[in-house]
């Protein structure tokens, strides 16, 4: 079976914006009052997930170019999340 390169393309933005999704409910529904110093880093992946999505619909296709920013950007929203991680386990 080959992949097309749409259907990776609609893959990766679903798996991104599900994880955005996971975040957000977490950040406005679930943390209201507790763990505010966590906002923040949560928040910035939140973006930074946000920006990997329209980067993908935006991109004809998923050539090594954007492979590498698209790699760059899961680094940066997984550092986000450490982040809020370790502020929330103090």
């Amino acid at each position: 079976m080959k992949l097309d390169k749409d259907i990776l393309r609609y893959t990766v933005a679903t798996i991104l914006a599900t994880a955005a999704a996971s975040i957000l409910v977490y950040l406005w529904i679930l943390d209201l009052a507790s763990l505010q110093r966590v906002f923040g880093a949560l928040l910035g992946s939140e973006l930074v997930i946000f920006a990997m999505v329209v980067y993908i619909y935006y991109k004809p296709t998923l050539t090594a170019e954007s492979n590498n920013w698209l790699l760059l950007g899961c680094l940066v929203a997984a550092s986000f999340l450490l982040i809020a991680v370790q502020l929330g386990s103090r």
